[in-house]
């Protein structure tokens, strides 16, 4: 309520500061009157006692600077005013003129009122009106009754108005409008200059395109070249996507919005929200971005994914065909692909409009210099990850040539999800297959396994966790009844597979090795195995594992629990990083620095005394611990 009254006081002083103007003016422009002069009539007929004369047929009257025309007119002498009937016109220092039926002019004052049909005309623009108040000192016209200004192809309509011919200034009231051929835009209080072009809103201001919408309490819009600023409650909305914040900046025939402060980009066809302190979307390309505290929030029925990152981006990819595609080329994933690096400061900086409304060019976004540490996921290389899969079914799947959209995390990403979280410097999310390729160091937690490698790549299906590849180095950690013991498996490659976002089973391609613990009668653990093989498949139920089988150059131990010694327990390149998990959406905002190998207490670990598991080629085989598992082609070990 104190906000209504605030505003409706703050609409009071703006017409109160252009009510004491027009006075100032009258006041300062006093001098002396001077007579109404006669310069033409037919006929006159001088009613002596009364004090006045009646003129008709072809009337004109000088008074100043303006000359005054008429079918008929009284002329009170004594108090020198002129009332005029039929073809009103008057003409004002060869610029101004103003056209009614009906005509009572106060040459003292220099004030005319005006009845039916008026006009009023600069060379700018129109004014029409039924009832005009027309001070010739100011050159200030009034009207309180539904007026009408045209401007070139621009038509404003208003309950009340005021127009300062000598600033070109239009001051409009209640039930405001204003029509161009592009844009319509409804207001309560509105400031126009016919010169310029450019109307400023002084409260609720609605304004509406062939297919986009804006809304500001406060801000100037330029009907000239389609640009605008808005200060209070704005946002812009073109189908299903709407842009909010603080302050908006716009360029209609760009396609070009930004937004600072408090920044909102929602998308209800993706059921995806988009915030941050600065933002910018380019209608054309359907790019967005946010930095600065940047935010995704991907709504679901039962669930909701929070992701933040330094910048967040949005994209359409290109219509992708396979035959085209570039040849796979292998390289170290940690290289990352260079892109346009997104840096706020400087976007903020360069790309903001003069904070008044002259601007002439449209506003578009700048390129800037690239940069290494953001990562990229061009067309090409969407096609080249959809067709690099080996050992699964996406070696066959059929590339959709329609547009997608991309979503680009970059630099300190953190995810929450109710049963996932992660942590990567870069990610970027494909909608065409539902995967989200987690880069540099990621990690992703899931119940109570945590996962690593160079690179992770998750597949969604149906809004839930499908499957999961760890590419290059991955790494599995879980803990195994508590916090001293940690079931492990590594290997070159591993493909995870999900039911209700629950791990069910775990392929481990080359180079697999593993820790675990096995329990007697699934109670009492009967001590640790230690093995090494090609390749692994192991099981889960209830987020434990379950078995493990194991292929190809098989060799393992199993120690007891009171024989193991130190570093036996961990895995070369075990890195536990519980740390860094996200344990609520409001935490993914904790700043955490990524713990590596060469952090790790255990980094020195992994290396046991006794060489059961590593050995060089060609290196003598050592003494068997007490108790071992037999070398055979296959071995399937249960719990």
């Amino acid at each position: 309520m104190k906000k209504v009254i605030f505003a409706l006081m703050k609409y009071r002083y703006l017409f109160l500061l252009i009510l004491f103007c027009v006075c100032a003016g009258n006041v300062a422009a006093q001098k002396k009157p001077t007579r109404v002069q006669i310069e033409n009539a037919d006929n006159a007929n001088i009613l002596v006692n009364e004090g006045i004369t009646h003129f008709v047929g072809n009337c004109r009257f000088r008074h100043e600077n303006a000359l005054m025309y008429c079918d008929s007119a009284n002329y009170f002498e004594k108090e020198n005013k002129l009332d005029a009937y039929g073809s009103v016109r008057i003409v004002q220092a060869d610029t101004i003129t103003v056209t009614a039926k009906k005509l009572k002019y106060d040459g003292n004052t220099r004030r005319a009122e005006l009845f039916e049909n008026v006009t009023l005309s600069d060379g700018k623009a129109v004014l029409t009106t039924e009832y005009l108040v027309y001070d010739m000192i100011t050159r200030v016209g009034t009207y309180p009754n539904a007026g009408k200004i045209t401007n070139q192809q621009n038509v404003l309509t208003s309950n009340t108005g005021y127009y300062f011919v000598g600033s070109k200034d239009a001051f409009f009231r209640y039930n405001v409008k204003i029509k161009t051929p592009q844009t319509e835009i409804t207001s309560d209080t509105i400031k126009y200059n016919t010169n310029s072009r450019v109307a400023y809103f002084f409260g609720p201001t609605r304004i509406k395109g062939k297919d986009d919408f804006l809304y500001t309490e406060n801000g100037w819009y330029s009907t000239a070249n389609d640009q605008a600023k808005f200060n209070e409650k704005s946002y812009y909305q073109s189908g299903s996507k709407t842009l909010r914040g603080d302050t908006l900046y716009y360029d209609k025939r760009a396609g070009f919005g930004k937004a600072v402060k408090n920044v909102h980009f929602i998308d209800t066809a993706d059921n995806t929200v988009l915030t941050g302190g600065y933002g910018q979307y380019d209608k054309p390309t359907e790019i967005a971005f946010v930095t600065k505290r940047a935010l995704l929030v991907v709504v679901q029925e039962k669930d909701t994914i929070y992701l933040t990152a330094d910048t967040l981006k949005t994209t359409l990819s290109k219509p992708i065909n396979a035959k085209q595609s570039k040849p796979v080329i292998k390289t170290d994933s940690s290289k990352l692909a260079k892109v346009n690096k997104v840096n706020a400061k400087t976007l903020a900086k360069s790309n903001l409009p003069p904070t008044g409304p002259g601007i002439t060019e449209p506003m578009k976004p700048v390129q800037k210099e690239t940069d290494s540490t953001m990562l990229a996921l061009n067309e090409n290389n969407v096609a080249d990850s959809l067709l690099k899969q080996s050992n699964d079914s996406l070696a066959n799947i059929k590339i959709d040539t329609t547009r997608h959209r991309i979503l680009y995390a970059y630099r300190h990403v953190r995810m929450y999800k109710s049963d996932l979280q992660a942590v990567a410097d870069s990610l970027v999310y494909t909608y065409a297959d539902s995967t989200m390729r987690c880069y540099k160091a990621p990690a992703v937690w899931t119940q109570g396994s945590q996962m690593t490698a160079h690179q992770i790549d998750i597949e969604i299906k149906n809004k839930k966790i499908d499957r999961m590849k760890l590419n290059t180095s991955a790494f599995l950690v879980g803990i195994e009844g508590d916090s001293t013991m940690f079931n492990q498996i590594s290997g070159k490659n591993m493909v995870g597979f999900f039911k209700d976002s629950k791990l069910m089973r775990l392929n481990v391609i080359g180079n697999g090795e593993s820790i675990y613990y096995p329990k007697e009668d699934s109670v009492r653990y009967t001590g640790m195995n230690r093995a090494i093989c090609s390749t692994m498949l192991l099981t889960f139920k209830d987020n434990k594992l379950a078995t493990v089988r194991m292929d190809k150059d098989v060799e393992g131990s199993l120690f007891p629990l009171d024989k193991i010694e130190a570093g036996e327990d961990k895995l070369k390149g075990f890195n536990w990083r519980v740390e860094e998990r996200p344990v609520s959406k409001e935490d993914i905002y904790r700043i955490v620095a990524v713990k590596t190998l060469e952090d790790s207490s255990e980094f020195e670990e992994g290396k046991p005394k006794r060489k059961v598991i590593h050995q060089n080629e060609g290196a003598e085989k050592p003494q068997k611990p007490p108790v071992s598992s037999p070398k055979k082609k296959s071995t399937f070990l249960k719990d």
